[in-house]
Protein backbone atom coordinates (compact mmCIF):
# COMPACT_ATOMS: atom_id res chain seq x y z
CA UNK A 1 0.00 0.00 0.00
CA UNK A 2 2.80 2.43 0.92
CA UNK A 3 4.62 1.67 -2.33
CA UNK A 4 1.44 2.28 -4.29
CA UNK A 5 0.89 5.65 -2.58
CA UNK A 6 4.49 6.67 -3.26
CA UNK A 7 4.09 5.73 -6.92
CA UNK A 8 0.94 7.83 -7.30
CA UNK A 9 2.57 10.75 -5.46
CA UNK A 10 5.54 10.70 -7.85
CA UNK A 11 3.21 10.36 -10.82
CA UNK A 12 1.13 13.37 -9.73
CA UNK A 13 4.29 15.40 -9.11
CA UNK A 14 5.71 14.59 -12.55
CA UNK A 15 2.39 15.37 -14.20
CA UNK A 16 2.21 18.73 -12.38
CA UNK A 17 5.74 19.61 -13.49
CA UNK A 18 4.97 18.76 -17.12
CA UNK A 19 1.77 20.84 -17.06
CA UNK A 20 3.64 23.73 -15.40
CA UNK A 21 6.40 23.72 -18.04
CA UNK A 22 3.91 23.47 -20.92
CA UNK A 23 1.83 26.29 -19.46
CA UNK A 24 4.91 28.49 -18.97
CA UNK A 25 5.82 28.19 -22.67
CA UNK A 26 2.19 28.62 -23.79
CA UNK A 27 1.96 31.91 -21.88
CA UNK A 28 4.92 33.31 -23.81
CA UNK A 29 2.43 34.53 -26.42
CA UNK A 30 0.26 36.19 -23.73
CA UNK A 31 2.66 38.39 -21.74
CA UNK A 32 1.59 41.08 -19.30
CA UNK A 33 0.81 44.50 -20.76
CA UNK A 34 3.67 47.00 -21.02
CA UNK A 35 2.73 50.00 -18.86
CA UNK A 36 6.14 51.70 -19.13
CA UNK A 37 5.61 54.35 -21.78
CA UNK A 38 7.88 57.40 -22.18
CA UNK A 39 10.88 55.08 -22.05
CA UNK A 40 13.64 57.43 -20.93
CA UNK A 41 15.49 55.07 -18.54
CA UNK A 42 17.41 51.81 -19.01
CA UNK A 43 18.07 48.64 -17.06
CA UNK A 44 19.87 45.45 -18.09
CA UNK A 45 18.96 41.80 -17.62
CA UNK A 46 22.00 39.55 -17.34
CA UNK A 47 21.31 36.11 -18.76
CA UNK A 48 23.66 33.12 -18.63
CA UNK A 49 21.24 30.53 -20.10
CA UNK A 50 20.02 29.27 -16.70
CA UNK A 51 20.05 32.36 -14.48
CA UNK A 52 18.99 36.01 -14.70
CA UNK A 53 19.93 39.16 -12.80
CA UNK A 54 18.51 42.67 -12.84
CA UNK A 55 21.16 45.36 -13.26
CA UNK A 56 20.43 49.02 -12.48
CA UNK A 57 22.82 51.97 -12.71
CA UNK A 58 23.93 53.22 -9.29
CA UNK A 59 23.09 56.82 -10.10
CA UNK A 60 19.50 55.77 -10.93
CA UNK A 61 18.94 54.72 -7.32
CA UNK A 62 17.34 57.23 -5.01
CA UNK A 63 18.81 57.92 -1.55
CA UNK A 64 16.21 55.72 0.15
CA UNK A 65 17.28 52.72 -1.92
CA UNK A 66 21.02 53.35 -1.57
CA UNK A 67 20.94 53.48 2.23
CA UNK A 68 20.36 49.72 2.37
CA UNK A 69 23.75 48.94 0.79
CA UNK A 70 26.26 51.37 2.34
CA UNK A 71 29.11 48.87 2.72
CA UNK A 72 28.67 47.63 -0.82
CA UNK A 73 28.50 51.02 -2.49
CA UNK A 74 31.05 52.84 -0.30
CA UNK A 75 30.18 56.18 -1.90
CA UNK A 76 30.31 54.68 -5.39
CA UNK A 77 28.50 57.03 -7.77
CA UNK A 78 29.02 54.98 -10.92
CA UNK A 79 28.61 51.42 -12.08
CA UNK A 80 25.69 49.05 -11.64
CA UNK A 81 23.97 47.19 -8.83
CA UNK A 82 23.03 43.65 -9.78
CA UNK A 83 20.15 41.84 -8.03
CA UNK A 84 19.38 38.14 -8.23
CA UNK A 85 17.64 35.47 -6.18
CA UNK A 86 18.40 31.84 -5.46
CA UNK A 87 18.41 28.89 -3.10
CA UNK A 88 20.70 29.52 -0.11
CA UNK A 89 22.56 26.21 -0.24
CA UNK A 90 22.89 26.42 -4.03
CA UNK A 91 24.37 29.92 -3.86
CA UNK A 92 26.79 29.00 -1.08
CA UNK A 93 27.98 25.65 -2.41
CA UNK A 94 27.77 26.10 -6.19
CA UNK A 95 29.95 29.12 -7.11
CA UNK A 96 30.12 27.91 -10.75
CA UNK A 97 28.01 25.55 -12.85
CA UNK A 98 30.91 23.07 -12.76
CA UNK A 99 30.29 22.64 -9.02
CA UNK A 100 26.62 21.70 -9.39
CA UNK A 101 25.43 18.46 -7.79
CA UNK A 102 22.25 16.44 -8.31
CA UNK A 103 21.48 16.34 -4.57
CA UNK A 104 21.53 20.12 -4.07
CA UNK A 105 19.56 20.67 -7.28
CA UNK A 106 16.77 18.23 -6.35
CA UNK A 107 16.58 19.57 -2.81
CA UNK A 108 16.30 23.19 -3.98
CA UNK A 109 13.59 22.37 -6.54
CA UNK A 110 11.40 19.92 -4.66
CA UNK A 111 11.47 21.36 -1.13
CA UNK A 112 10.84 24.83 0.27
CA UNK A 113 14.42 25.89 0.97
CA UNK A 114 15.58 29.30 2.31
CA UNK A 115 16.09 31.92 -0.37
CA UNK A 116 18.89 34.46 -0.63
CA UNK A 117 19.20 37.70 -2.56
CA UNK A 118 22.59 38.38 -4.07
CA UNK A 119 23.55 42.03 -4.58
CA UNK A 120 26.73 42.92 -6.44
CA UNK A 121 28.40 46.11 -7.61
CA UNK A 122 29.95 46.08 -11.08
CA UNK A 123 31.82 48.83 -12.89
CA UNK A 124 30.78 47.69 -16.35
CA UNK A 125 28.22 45.44 -18.00
CA UNK A 126 28.96 42.45 -20.21
CA UNK A 127 26.63 43.49 -23.03
CA UNK A 128 27.11 40.18 -24.86
CA UNK A 129 25.30 38.42 -22.01
CA UNK A 130 22.86 41.22 -21.15
CA UNK A 131 19.64 42.57 -22.60
CA UNK A 132 18.88 46.28 -22.39
CA UNK A 133 15.31 47.17 -21.46
CA UNK A 134 13.94 50.69 -21.80
CA UNK A 135 11.35 51.90 -19.30
CA UNK A 136 9.85 55.03 -17.84
CA UNK A 137 11.13 56.76 -14.72
CA UNK A 138 7.94 55.81 -12.88
CA UNK A 139 8.41 52.13 -13.78
CA UNK A 140 12.05 52.28 -12.71
CA UNK A 141 10.94 53.51 -9.28
CA UNK A 142 8.36 50.71 -9.10
CA UNK A 143 11.06 48.19 -9.99
CA UNK A 144 13.33 49.43 -7.20
CA UNK A 145 10.44 49.23 -4.73
CA UNK A 146 9.55 45.70 -5.87
CA UNK A 147 13.17 44.53 -5.50
CA UNK A 148 13.57 46.05 -2.04
CA UNK A 149 10.26 44.57 -0.88
CA UNK A 150 11.57 41.05 -1.57
CA UNK A 151 14.27 41.39 1.14
CA UNK A 152 13.63 40.05 4.62
CA UNK A 153 13.77 42.87 7.15
CA UNK A 154 14.23 43.19 10.88
CA UNK A 155 13.86 46.61 12.47
CA UNK A 156 13.68 48.01 8.92
CA UNK A 157 17.15 46.60 8.17
CA UNK A 158 17.94 43.97 5.57
CA UNK A 159 19.16 40.71 7.10
CA UNK A 160 22.70 40.19 5.81
CA UNK A 161 23.87 36.58 5.34
CA UNK A 162 27.57 35.97 5.88
CA UNK A 163 29.31 33.15 4.04
CA UNK A 164 32.77 31.61 4.03
CA UNK A 165 33.83 32.86 0.61
CA UNK A 166 32.79 36.51 0.79
CA UNK A 167 33.55 38.66 -2.23
CA UNK A 168 34.20 42.36 -1.51
CA UNK A 169 31.67 43.47 -4.10
CA UNK A 170 29.00 40.78 -3.65
CA UNK A 171 26.74 40.60 -0.58
CA UNK A 172 24.05 38.07 0.32
CA UNK A 173 20.81 38.89 2.13
CA UNK A 174 17.90 36.85 3.46
CA UNK A 175 14.90 36.81 1.12
CA UNK A 176 11.25 36.85 2.17
CA UNK A 177 10.14 33.91 0.05
CA UNK A 178 11.44 30.36 -0.02
CA UNK A 179 12.98 28.81 -3.12
CA UNK A 180 11.26 25.92 -4.94
CA UNK A 181 10.33 24.65 -8.38
CA UNK A 182 7.58 27.24 -8.71
CA UNK A 183 9.61 30.15 -7.37
CA UNK A 184 13.03 30.07 -9.01
CA UNK A 185 15.68 32.72 -9.68
CA UNK A 186 14.01 33.47 -13.00
CA UNK A 187 10.52 33.53 -11.46
CA UNK A 188 11.82 36.17 -9.04
CA UNK A 189 13.20 38.27 -11.92
CA UNK A 190 9.97 37.95 -13.90
CA UNK A 191 7.86 38.90 -10.88
CA UNK A 192 9.92 42.03 -10.24
CA UNK A 193 9.71 43.18 -13.88
CA UNK A 194 5.99 42.46 -14.04
CA UNK A 195 5.29 44.38 -10.82
CA UNK A 196 7.15 47.33 -12.33
CA UNK A 197 4.77 47.31 -15.29
CA UNK A 198 7.06 45.74 -17.88
CA UNK A 199 6.00 43.26 -20.54
CA UNK A 200 6.88 39.81 -19.19
CA UNK A 201 5.25 36.34 -19.45
CA UNK A 202 3.16 35.35 -16.44
CA UNK A 203 5.31 32.30 -15.72
CA UNK A 204 9.11 32.51 -16.03
CA UNK A 205 10.81 29.41 -14.60
CA UNK A 206 13.51 29.63 -17.30
CA UNK A 207 15.81 32.53 -18.14
CA UNK A 208 14.86 32.63 -21.83
CA UNK A 209 11.24 33.27 -20.88
CA UNK A 210 12.25 36.40 -18.95
CA UNK A 211 13.99 38.01 -21.91
CA UNK A 212 11.74 36.57 -24.65
CA UNK A 213 9.63 39.75 -25.19
CA UNK A 214 12.83 41.75 -25.70
CA UNK A 215 14.56 39.40 -28.12
CA UNK A 216 11.69 38.81 -30.56
CA UNK A 217 11.08 42.35 -31.81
Amino acid sequence: MLLKKSFYTILILLFSIIIYIILSFTLLVFPSYNQCKKETESIYIYNDIAHTEIMIAVDDFNNTSQKHFPSLLQNQKYGYLSFSYGDKEFMMKVPTWNDISLGITLKSLFTNTPGLLRVGHYTNINKKESIQIKLSKNCLEKLQKSILNSFSKQNNTFQRYFDHYKHPKIFYFQAKKSYNLFHTCNSWTGDRLREAGLKVPYLTPFSQQVIYPYTTK
